[in-house]
């Protein structure tokens, strides 16, 4: 028995040797590393998830051509949320214009170890053969420009973009969705849609006091959502999933603690663990998407 724990012993020494001049390899890797080449790592790891690293703001961001906009929009996704280690606070805005149904889509909260605020814009046609509850995306021509600031006590990060679906993740930080706020910012095609836009924030509950109007700009703060409590009785789920993205959060940033910026915390575990991020992109993204995204970026 004793020759057993002596094998383990020795090969955690071995692994602990491989471990350390693996991170010696890393750190250094990423320190002789230029911007741009780490920029260019990282996105190439970020792209089948259809996101992209923000260099401003040092922030994760959704891409325009992201797989998700084939998926469109339904309450099922949101639903099902905490058990993909995401616990959010959800506010949908309902208007309608030029014959067609429109859904604007607030989220803010913890997303595994980031935290991140989204705004999506989907619509639903009269005539669509669809369920009632699903929703597509916009088209280009029906994209609209939006923004918004996440802030918890002070400012985070800000989005603003011409887009269907506008988003920022920051890596590392845990938060509670009830401690974070949106200051939202959108651009309405005329003083029609805006005045739908307006009176479907009404609806939703918005004091009038709380919105603004400027031509067809329109801007107002989403902090604790007015009517739209999804996942309300998943109290116990999200509760232990946020144990579990707290206790991530901290381990990631112990991990990358030889760094102070987000890009390089990134690429110093893209470095690390190669092979791995590979394997959790073939194992997260559906594989007609992914060998898409790969055919795409060859070009």
């Amino acid at each position: 028995m004793k020759y057993v724990w002596i094998g383990l012993a020795i090969l955690v020494v071995i692994l602990l040797i491989i471990y350390f001049i693996r991170r010696k390899r890393a750190i250094r890797k990423v320190r002789s590393t230029c911007v741009t080449e780490k920029l260019c790592r990282v996105n190439s790891i970020l792209e089948p998830f259809g996101f992209a690293f923000d260099l401003g703001d040092g922030i994760v961001i959704s891409r325009n051509d992201g797989w998700q906009r084939d998926l469109g929009y339904t309450d099922l996704y949101d639903i099902k949320a905490p058990f993909l280690n995401m616990v959010m606070d959800a506010e949908p805005i309902y208007f309608d214009y030029c014959g067609k149904h429109y859904r604007l889509e607030l989220w803010k909260g913890q997303y595994g170890i980031t935290t991140g605020a989204e705004m999506g814009l989907y619509i639903k046609d009269e005539s669509s053969p669809f369920s009632r509850k699903y929703y597509r995306s916009a088209r280009d021509d029906e994209r609209i420009k939006m923004g918004f600031i996440l802030f918890k006590e002070c400012k985070l990060f800000s989005r603003c973009h011409i887009s269907w679906w506008l988003t920022g993740f920051d890596v590392g930080v845990f938060s509670r969705p009830k401690d974070l706020g949106m200051k939202i910012f959108v651009e309405l095609f005329d003083e029609e849609m805006t005045a739908s836009f307006v009176n479907g924030l009404l609806c939703a509950g918005y004091d009038p006091n709380d919105i603004e109007v400027d031509c067809n700009c329109v801007y107002f703060c989403f902090g604790k959502p007015k009517n739209f409590k999804l996942n309300h009785w998943f109290k116990i789920v999200k509760f232990i999933v946020q144990i579990f993205n707290r206790i991530n959060c901290s381990l990631y940033m112990f991990f990358t603690r030889m760094f102070n910026k987000s890009l390089d915390k990134i690429a110093y575990i893209t470095y690390m663990f190669p092979h791995l991020s590979k394997f959790i992109i073939r194992l997260c993204i559906p594989r007609r998407k992914h060998k898409k995204c790969r055919k795409n970026h060859k070009k």
